[in-house]
């Protein structure tokens, strides 16, 4: 028996198979969507940033271990004696900051970060040696978390986004643990100023 071949007609041969391609594109865009979420900085909305004339913005969030420092005694101060737009506004912030840290107790809330395994942390001043010392044990793990993940040392940072109305203590505490830690390039968090 002989076998016949079947000849091709021409539109076979101007027909290209799209699907890799396709999937080629879904790759790059889970790739850039990944390293876009990454770089960002998560940004606390208790914290009400202060304000610079001529601020810069954060270029490059990787290596960053951002810390937030609130003002509870003033929220709170504010949402009993503010007027009703104060004290509204107040309010949700406080609600938010203990749904965030799950925490009852608002006025306790001082530190607020966010770890690298997702988790919402916070740290209560409870004086300078031992408020210095828990900012710093968590400073060193995060520290150790970003190493891991082939950051080059020099390029990892702290990033402090202090309220505007927190006592200038605590940011003090902040830069001694960081200090404390081995990190000595700190960046503080502003808004530009209002005209």
């Amino acid at each position: 028996m002989s076998k016949k071949k079947v000849k091709q007609s021409d539109d076979d041969y101007g027909k290209v198979n799209l699907s890799p391609m396709i999937d080629c594109c879904f790759l790059l865009l889970i790739f850039f969507v990944v390293n876009a979420t990454a770089l960002t900085v998560s940004k606390d909305p208790s914290v009400t940033m202060p304000q610079a004339t001529k601020p810069t913005d954060l270029e490059d969030a990787k290596g960053c271990i951002v810390v937030n420092v609130f003002a509870p005694e003033k929220m709170l101060e504010l949402a009993r004696t503010g007027s009703d737009k104060d004290k509204k506004g107040e309010e949700v912030r406080i609600k938010k900051l203990q749904e965030s840290y799950k925490c009852a107790d608002a006025s306790r809330i001082h530190f607020g970060f966010k770890t690298g395994k997702g988790e919402m942390r916070y740290v209560t001043d409870e004086g300078a040696t031992e408020t210095i010392k828990k900012l710093e044990e968590f400073i060193k793990d995060e520290k150790k978390g970003l190493e891991s993940t082939k950051i080059e040392k020099e390029k990892i940072r702290i990033y402090i986004r202090a309220d505007a109305r927190a006592d200038w203590k605590r940011t003090f505490y902040v830069i001694t643990a960081a200090n404390n830690a081995g990190i000595s390039d700190i960046v503080f968090g502003s808004l530009p100023a209002k005209k």
